[in-house]
């Protein structure tokens, strides 16, 4: 369904259980990183008016994430920390070629960014089946709507205070 070559090896979610204050803070970073590059997109396509209606949109559901994650460091005692270099991020970027035109960079920077959304969708779906935590599962298992994506979530208590539509 995502269009990925590879999925992700299953034991994945082992190292995920045995690491989860970095993995929460890599996902909090990721969301922050999104919204950076739709903000980033809006910089650099001003004149494409219904991207940058699409990028507002999305910024404000990129950092309602990041709010959830961060609410849930904190529930779970943990702090945001420092950002890492993200291998798999800039392992993809040397796929793409650089220079090229204006509308060329638009659309490499698309791809790359759709590419990376479907990593993390099909690792969530890993997270909600295979985590024995079942508070953590439960965050990985439910979208956000769209509609609640500027509400405020309260008391660290993520996914579980949301409706899917």
């Amino acid at each position: 369904m995502l269009g990925l070559q590879l999925p992700t090896d299953p034991r994945w979610v082992n190292i995920v259980e045995k690491n989860i204050e970095e993995i929460l803070v890599d996902h909090a970073y990721c969301e922050q990183k999104a919204a950076s590059t739709a903000i980033s997109f809006i910089i650099g396509f001003p004149e494409k008016t219904e991207l940058v209606q699409a990028m507002i949109d999305l910024v404000a559901e990129e950092m309602s994430h990041f709010k959830m994650v961060h609410d849930l460091l904190i529930e779970r005692g943990f702090a945001l920390g420092r950002e890492r270099k993200d291998e798999y991020v800039n392992q993809l970027m040397q796929f793409f070629p650089k220079g090229g035109s204006k509308e060329d960079h638009l659309v490499h920077k698309l791809l790359y960014a759709a590419l990376i959304e479907a990593r993390s969708c099909e690792r969530f779906r890993l997270l909600s089946e295979k985590l024995e935590d079942k508070q953590l599962a439960r965050f990985y298992s439910l979208p956000v709507p769209m509609a609640d994506a500027n509400k405020p979530i309260k008391n660290g208590k993520p996914y579980s205070t949301l409706k899917a539509n």
